[in-house]
């Protein structure tokens, strides 16, 4: 009867959290994380079979509560990644944007224990004055003297196009909003 008592903790427990699912180039992920952290909101998703910690591809959302200007959040989002900067960003706008303010930054950037490379899309934006959201993508590459990058080369402007249709909204969960 334990057994049984845990098997079904297990299972439910399991199906909650994988429901807040995001379809991002042809796979579902699924959430694995999330942290409240004063006014900043961070979920986490990875596709089935990785965990975090060992990850080839992430999609993270963020949610910067009170803050209506991506003024208010940009320069303290670059300084907490600039020592990882493998290379200068590249800080792109849509010509096609429907939100109020959007910007996004792509990013090679290498970890501090220099393992790998991160290949991140992040896309800041506003769509109301309560707050500026984010959602990216980061593809892991892993160290090597001679790195690969044709995937990222060949992907990078259809991941940018998909993440200008992320939402992140329905995917901070009903324990923030």
């Amino acid at each position: 009867m334990k057994w049984m008592l845990i098997f079904a903790i297990m299972f439910f427990s399991q199906s909650l959290f994988a429901s807040n699912c995001i379809k991002f180039d042809q796979k579902n992920y699924c959430e694995v994380w999330k942290k409240k952290d004063g006014d900043v909101l961070t979920v986490e998703f990875l596709a089935d079979g990785q965990s975090l910690d060992s990850w080839s591809t992430m999609i993270t959302v963020r949610e910067y509560q009170g803050k209506s200007a991506l003024k208010e959040v940009l320069p303290s989002y670059v300084k907490s990644v600039k020592p990882m900067f493998a290379m200068k960003p590249d800080v792109l706008q849509s010509n096609t944007s429907t939100v109020k303010d959007e910007v996004y930054l792509r990013m090679l950037l290498l970890a501090p224990n220099k393992s790998h490379y991160e290949y991140v899309i992040n896309r800041f934006y506003r769509d109301n004055d309560e707050s500026v959201k984010s959602v990216f993508y980061s593809h892991r590459i892993p160290f090597a003297e001679q790195v690969n990058f044709n995937e990222v080369m060949e992907n990078r402007d259809n991941w940018l196009e998909q993440l200008q249709n992320q939402k992140v909204d329905g995917h901070l969960g009903e324990s923030f909003l």
